[in-house]
């Protein structure tokens, strides 16, 4: 009897069959199960077991096959491996114009389609019908007004506000200003929204700034800065709750990348040597700054270009106890939790040349990241 009592006294939680404590694992928060993987072999074994890969764990790389596409993919840096979801986008011709959270921003022939849940694929709101403008971006100042910027041509900016009722107003567009200087925005970057103003960039390190209060008077230029100092191929505005406004700058065929901030008492340009731990994940509609969980990916730059096309996991986009997690369609499932190595380009600041070759990468169509932390 005494052999009995000492065995059972021995045997723990980490003794149970896998499958039990798969079961287990469960029922408990998708976040709680690296910690989980912690406790013993058999603990990681059954945390290998569960099937689900974390969609929060790192900003994700959403495209499409082509323009109203249903289909989506979303592609992990950490992971290196797409998720595709069957059916979240019904809206046939519709184009990206941003990304919040789980939130798509989508424009249409004859209005622009707002608020697309991404895990529920809702049409959460549909907005007024467009005025006579093609808009590239859509910038929201939070949940009371809109902005629709075209910067292809011309320059025009419209506003829609958010009545008492919750409804939204037909779109106010800004006066044209024929005697305005021309000047090229950067096609690669969008508006950002900055301190109430709303920037946009252009080529060579210009900034436009439209003011709300001042709505008739549209973009106007600023006089500084007045320029980076020298060239780049590609460039992307953002916001940093440590800089304020930021610049991405690509050099021809990835050659070097330049991280600069704005020095809004000088108002120009300066060099950033660090992220101090931060990671840009950039390329796109939008563009994400933020601290990664993952030592690896700290202070480096990503951008979506891929040396050979990542695995493609059908999965359906769950959410449970308010997290969102990828569940495979199929039994096939390999988790890591210690992933390090990825075939999306990256650059890390302070080396002089890029860990990897830029050139042979490959982009992906209608691509936009898209970042689930928090939702």
């Amino acid at each position: 009897m005494e052999a009995v009592a000492s065995t059972s006294r021995v045997r723990g939680w980490s003794s149970l069959p896998t499958d039990v404590l798969v079961r287990i694992l469960g029922s408990l928060r998708w976040s709680s199960h690296p910690n989980a993987a912690l406790v013993c072999r058999q603990w990681r074994s059954a945390v290998s077991l569960s099937s689900f890969y974390p969609a929060w764990i790192t900003p994700l790389l959403l495209s499409t096959a082509g323009v109203g596409t249903a289909n989506i993919r979303y592609y992990s840096p950490y992971y290196d491996k797409n998720f595709e979801v069957d059916g979240p986008l019904k809206v046939p011709g519709a184009k990206i114009c941003c990304s919040t959270g789980r939130h798509l921003s989508m424009c249409v022939d004859q209005s622009l389609v707002f608020d697309i849940d991404l895990v529920t694929g809702a049409l959460v709101e549909v907005l007024p019908p467009k005025p006579h403008a093609l808009f590239n971006f859509v910038v929201s100042d939070g949940d009371e007004r809109l902005f629709g910027v075209e910067a292809i041509l011309t320059i025009k900016v419209a506003s829609s506000i958010r009545n008492s009722s919750g409804e939204w107003e037909d779109w106010k567009l800004t006066e044209y200003h024929p005697d305005l200087p021309r000047i090229r925005v950067s096609p690669d970057t969008n508006p950002v929204h900055h301190n109430g103003l709303l920037y946009l960039l252009a080529q060579g390190g210009r900034l436009l700034v439209y003011d709300s209060c001042r709505h008739d008077n549209g973009f106007e230029i600023l006089d500084k800065p007045d320029g980076f100092g020298f060239k780049c191929e590609d460039s992307y505005l953002l916001r940093s709750s440590q800089y304020g406004l930021m610049v991405v700058l690509i050099e021809r065929r990835g050659k070097a990348v330049h991280v600069l901030k704005l020095n809004e008492e000088t108002m120009e340009w300066e060099k950033v040597e660090s992220l101090h731990g931060q990671a840009v994940f950039t390329g796109s509609l939008t563009t994400i700054i933020k601290k990664p969980k993952f030592k690896w990916m700290e202070n480096k730059v990503f951008l979506p270009r891929f040396y050979n096309w990542p695995e493609t996991i059908h999965v359906d986009l769950v959410t449970r106890e308010g997290e969102m997690a990828f569940v495979p369609k199929s039994s096939s499932y390999s988790n890591t939790l210690d992933a390090s190595i990825t075939n999306i380009w990256s650059y890390e600041l302070g080396y002089g040349t890029p860990t990897m070759e830029y050139w042979g990468t490959e982009r992906p169509d209608y691509s936009i990241w898209v970042d689930f932390a928090g939702n």
